[in-house]
């Protein structure tokens, strides 16, 4: 059969195998690339077998999901496991946690970004100076006012 028989024999092997064990290395916070080299084929092959299988993306993205969970959670371990004589461990177990509320609950935790708004005096002075009407003094003709009616 002419062609890309790799690509093919890629295919066939992925409908072979279970989908759960892909979906799982995913979740376990795996790229890719490294699922490719496990089960053994090529990355074309698999991303044409994610939008076979998946076509709305749902279970690749509840799969990051679940591996974020993951990483977070690790994070957090790695945070707790630090050494006791380590003077910076408190301060990295609590950016860690504050980490993890702002990520997990935005509303409460998160950073506000509202509008930013930048004000420069400079310009407000420059910009009523220019809209500033020169007037003359009638009674003596000698120096011109600014006047801002």
């Amino acid at each position: 059969m002419p062609g890309r028989p790799k690509y093919r024999s890629d295919l066939d092997a992925l409908q072979a195998m279970p989908e759960d064990m892909i979906w799982s290395m995913l979740e376990q916070g795996k790229t890719i690339t490294q699922v490719c080299y496990e089960i053994g084929v090529g990355k074309k092959a698999l991303q044409d077998w994610f939008k076979e299988v998946d076509p709305d993306d749902s279970k690749i993205t509840r799969a990051r999901a679940k591996a974020a969970t993951n990483y977070a959670l690790e994070a957090l371990e790695i945070a707790d496991s630090i050494d006791e004589s380590n003077p910076s461990r408190p301060l990295h177990r609590i950016r860690t946690r504050q980490w993890i509320a702002e990520r997990w609950d935005r509303k409460t935790y998160g950073t506000q970004s509202g509008p930013q708004i930048t004000l420069n005096i400079q310009d407000l002075r420059l910009n009523a100076l220019r809209h500033a009407e020169v007037v003359e003094d009638l009674s003596t003709d000698v120096t011109p006012k600014l006047s801002t009616n």
